[in-house]
C-alpha cells in the first residue's frame, strides 16, 4: 500500500491541470468574463483585434491611481529594447492631490474580455515568467483628450468614497521578477512607443498623460525605430 505522500505524489500532475485550468478558464462552457486593464501596446485596439485575433466584449478609457508607468521588462536590445508594466505606488496614502504632484497615475484601456481571450493575453503576454497577475481597481473614464480621467479620479475623492471602493475590480500585468521591479527602467524604442500614444488617442486619454508619452526618451536602436509598427502593420493588412 502506497504511503500518503506517494499517493499524492500521484494525485499532483491531475492536481496541476485542474489548477491551471481554473486559473486561465480554459472552460468553453463558462461564460465568466474578466476585466484587464491594459497600458502599453495593448491599449491599441488594432493589437488586441488583428495582432491578437481578440474579440473584447466592451472597452473605455480608464486610469489607475496609486501606480507608476515604468518600462523594465526587457526585450531584444537594439530591436525592441523594453516592454512596458506597472508598479505599485510605495506611498499608501491615497491623496489625490500628491499622487497627481508625484505622478502616480496611470492611464490606460480597460477591456471586458471573455475566459479564452483573457487567458490568451496572459498565455501572449508571458504569464507568469515574464509578467505576473496584478489585482488593481482602475477607474473608467470617458475620453475627451482633455481631463476627463483626472475628473473622475477627483469626484471619487470628492465624495469621500474609500480608495478600496473606487472603480472596478480587473487585472493588469506587471514585472514578474523582483529584480526588475527594484531596477532601472530601459528605454523601449520609438516603434513601441508610437503604439502607446496611437491607443491614446484612440481611446482619447488625459492629454497630459498623452503629453508624457511623447516626451519619453527613446532607446536606440538599429536599423530604424523597432518593429512594434511594423508588427501591427501586417497584422491589419492580413485582416484587410
Amino acid at each position: 500500500m502506497l504511503s500518503p505522500k506517494h499517493q499524492l505524489l500521484m494525485m499532483l500532475p491531475a492536481l496541476l491541470i485542474l489548477q491551471f485550468d481554473y486559473c486561465i478558464g480554459l472552460s468553453q462552457q463558462s461564460k465568466a468574463t474578466y476585466n484587464y486593464f491594459a497600458y502599453g501596446s495593448n491599449m491599441c485596439s488594432s493589437t488586441m483585434i488583428n495582432l491578437r485575433k481578440l474579440s473584447p466584449l466592451a472597452s473605455t478609457a480608464a486610469i489607475l491611481p496609486a501606480h507608476t508607468l515604468r518600462f523594465n521588462i526587457a526585450g531584444i536590445p537594439l530591436v525592441e529594447p523594453s516592454s512596458a508594466s506597472v508598479e505599485p505606488s510605495i506611498n499608501k496614502i491615497m491623496d489625490v492631490g500628491a499622487m497627481i504632484e508625484r505622478d502616480e497615475l496611470v492611464h490606460g484601456v480597460l477591456y471586458k474580455l471573455n475566459e479564452k481571450d483573457f487567458a490568451s493575453v496572459c498565455s501572449t503576454e508571458g504569464v507568469p515568467f515574464a509578467y505576473s497577475l496584478h489585482r488593481c481597481r482602475p477607474i473608467p473614464y470617458s475620453g475627451d483628450g482633455l481631463r476627463a480621467g483626472e475628473k473622475s479620479l477627483r469626484n471619487l475623492d470628492y465624495l469621500n468614497i474609500p480608495s478600496n471602493e473606487w472603480g472596478v475590480a480587473a487585472f493588469t500585468l506587471r514585472a514578474a521578477r523582483q529584480k526588475w521591479r527594484e531596477g532601472n527602467d530601459i528605454p523601449p524604442s520609438q516603434s513601441y512607443l508610437n503604439v502607446l500614444i496611437r491607443g491614446a488617442k484612440e481611446f482619447a486619454l488625459d492629454g497630459s498623460y498623452l503629453e508624457k508619452l511623447q516626451q519619453i526618451d527613446a532607446g536606440r536602436t538599429f536599423p530604424g525605430n523597432g518593429l512594434a509598427e511594423e508588427l501591427l502593420r501586417r497584422a491589419e493588412e492580413r485582416t484587410r
